[in-house]
């Protein structure tokens, strides 16, 4: 298992083990995944980046951000599958028309990712809401110097 952590900021995340998460072939018809593992580092780099410039990277995040790249991954999979296949399959015993299952996993694999790119800020509209605001300094004033002193 190989572990990177990406220093800067506030914290230091570990990026997960892709070729655990996404293995190859196994019992199921997986085949070589390594496209989407390497897909899947890119897109950690890149959301890893975009929440370190915005201020909002924490290290209890990291499972969040796994999901959201996970949900990317299935979409884009699903995406692919749905345009090989068609939108309209025939179904596996009847051999009737029936809509391709993988439109039904794009609309969840959207949800999941605009569900976790909303807590993570992500998006624009929602940046605001999840910054860390820069506290200011107070100035003192000449006048806040004799008022302490007139206190007391």
């Amino acid at each position: 298992m190989t572990i990177q952590a990406f220093p800067g900021g506030s914290a230091d995340i570990e990026e997960p083990d892709w070729s655990t998460l996404i293995p190859n072939k196994g019992k199921g018809k997986a085949g070589n995944n390594q496209t989407w593992r390497d897909y899947a580092h890119r897109e950690w780099l890149r959301t890893v980046a975009a929440l370190r410039s915005a201020g909002t990277l924490a290290s209890e995040n990291r499972h969040q951000i796994q999901r959201l790249v996970i949900a990317y991954i299935r979409y884009d999979r699903a995406a692919a599958e749905l345009f090989r296949m068609g939108l309209v399959t025939d179904a596996p015993r009847t051999g009737t028309a029936m809509m391709n299952v993988y439109q039904t996993e794009m609309r969840h694999a959207d949800s999941d990712a605009t569900t976790a790119e909303m807590e993570l800020g992500i998006p624009p509209r929602r940046r605001g809401s999840v910054a860390k605001a820069d506290k200011k300094q107070r100035q003192g004033r000449a006048a806040d110097e004799f008022l302490a002193k007139a206190r007391g």
